[in-house]
Formats: structure tokens, C-alpha cells, sequence
């Protein structure tokens, strides 16, 4: 319980740094690029997050994850639905059994609230993933 907590505030830290620099960012542009996002530490080495728009308090933010070839997110939970779809890179999705699906720039996913799954970029490029949850954001990863 105390690493859910202790993750789950690295993770709210680092997002609502990222939205303030994205909400700067957006009163003066009107495209942006990846490569100028401001990506924060998620606290998993080699995996960055940023809020691309919306506001985390109100469930509306919308996140991109930028992760290192070969780096995996290890299993995890959200309480609400997510939808994602890879801008770059080959994201792959393991699901509680272990099957792994890949998804690249072809495809979309749904991942339903409290699905144990895991994640990892499987290279050979940087993976950068576009996130849309309904409601707020948050993760649990199981003892």
C-alpha cells in the first residue's frame, strides 16, 4: 500500500509540473511538437510522462509516455478505462495471462479499469503513447 501511495504521488507531482509548462506552451502556439513537450519522471527509469492538454483535476487530461526501447513498465492497475494509441515506436501490451500484442502506429487499445496488464517498448525507436482515460489517472502496481 505504501509503494501504491509513494508511486501514485510521483506521478501526480510529475503531472501537474508538465501541465503547467504545457499550459504556458499552448498560449502561444498552436502546433506542437514531441520533441517540445515538457516530459517529466515518471519515477521508472526510462519513462517519461507529460500532460498534452486537459486538466488532471477534472479527469479530462489527455497524457503522452515517452519510454526507452527495451524498458517495461511492470504490472499495473488503473481504476477507470483507458484508450491509447503509439504515435511512434512499438508498444507492447501484455495482459494478466502474459500474451503480448505489439501496437504500433496501426492500431488502438481499450484498457478496462482494473485489468492487470504490463507494458513495454519494444524498440528499436523511442515509444511515445497518447493516453485518454476516463476520468482521472492513476496506478497501482499489485504486492
Amino acid at each position: 500500500m505504501f509503494m501504491k501511495q509513494v508511486m501514485t504521488g510521483i506521478f501526480t507531482a510529475a503531472a501537474m509540473a508538465s501541465l503547467l509548462a504545457s499550459a504556458q506552451a499552448a498560449e502561444e502556439k498552436h502546433i506542437f511538437k514531441f520533441d517540445d513537450v515538457a516530459w517529466q519522471e515518471t519515477g521508472l527509469e526510462g519513462a517519461e510522462m507529460a500532460v498534452l492538454w486537459g486538466k488532471e483535476e477534472d479527469g479530462s487530461a489527455v497524457y503522452a509516455f515517452r519510454i526507452q526501447p527495451g524498458v517495461g513498465i511492470p504490472p499495473h492497475t488503473h481504476s477507470n478505462d483507458y484508450w491509447g494509441m503509439a504515435i511512434q515506436g512499438n508498444w507492447a501490451h501484455i495482459d494478466e495471462e502474459g500474451r503480448e500484442v505489439i501496437t504500433a502506429q496501426n492500431a488502438f487499445v481499450r484498457i478496462k479499469a482494473d485489468d492487470l496488464h504490463s507494458d513495454r517498448c519494444a524498440g528499436p525507436e523511442v515509444c511515445i503513447n497518447v493516453l485518454d482515460f476516463n476520468g482521472t489517472r492513476d496506478i497501482a502496481f499489485p504486492q
